[in-house]
């Protein structure tokens, strides 16, 4: 299953590296996180559904999920192989 999550948020490179990043890993996500434009990150995740029903909950119910704003989930074809690991693109 893959998806695709766009959201609003301060200080995203921040969230990407400490945040974003703990919780792919902890959930065993692959994929690519980006800060398209000033605040708006864009991510491209896929797993198992369990997985990734587990990581869209830990964005919301994370410390930081305060401070994210925008929310856009939707569903993405899984055309792409992310070798089993999550990347930020800078």
């Amino acid at each position: 299953m893959c998806i695709k999550i766009v959201f609003q948020v301060h200080n995203a490179q921040e969230i990407l590296k400490k945040n974003i990043s703990k919780l792919a890993e902890h959930h065993k996500i692959e994929g690519v996180g980006q800060e398209i434009k000033k605040g708006m990150i864009q991510l491209f995740i896929c797993g198992q559904e369990e997985q990734v029903d587990a990581f869209v909950d830990s964005l919301y119910l994370e410390k930081t999920s305060e401070v994210l704003h925008d929310i856009v989930i939707e569903t993405c074809p899984a055309d792409r192989s992310y070798r089993g690991v999550f990347r930020i693109v800078e």
